[in-house]
């Protein structure tokens, strides 16, 4: 496991503190929300990766390996990197990954279901 550095992801209404792993992920089984991308190494920006899939667990350890449904589809498509975020207490990691969802679009996500939501 290698932790790469923190990761700012804004949107329109949130700022959110995501930590960026190699493909190991955390070695901690918290439960959050979580990003599978692409990008080059010692990016500094989200501007500089492609996200791929962004999804929520209880448990990071348990969900972020090569069992996941989206692993080889991501791999696929070049993922390098998983982003994990921990909601605080008053957070709900439903409402972040729809959030997220919505407003990146990524191409492993089906942002539709979402938009019909609303």
């Amino acid at each position: 496991m290698a932790r790469i550095g923190p990761m700012d992801v804004n949107t329109d209404k949130n700022t959110y503190h995501f930590v960026v792993y190699d493909l190991d992920g955390p070695i901690y089984n918290a439960p959050g929300v979580y990003i599978f991308s692409k990008g080059p190494p010692n990016a500094e920006s989200i501007n500089q990766h492609e996200l791929l899939y962004i999804g929520q667990t209880e448990g990071f350890r348990t969900r972020l390996n090569p069992n996941h449904e989206k692993w080889d589809r991501a791999r696929d498509l070049g993922m390098n990197y998983i982003w994990v975020y921990v909601p605080r207490p008053t957070e709900s990691r439903f409402d972040i990954e729809d959030h997220l969802i919505e407003h990146f679009k990524p191409p492993l996500n089906d942002y539709k279901r979402i938009a019909l939501k609303s």
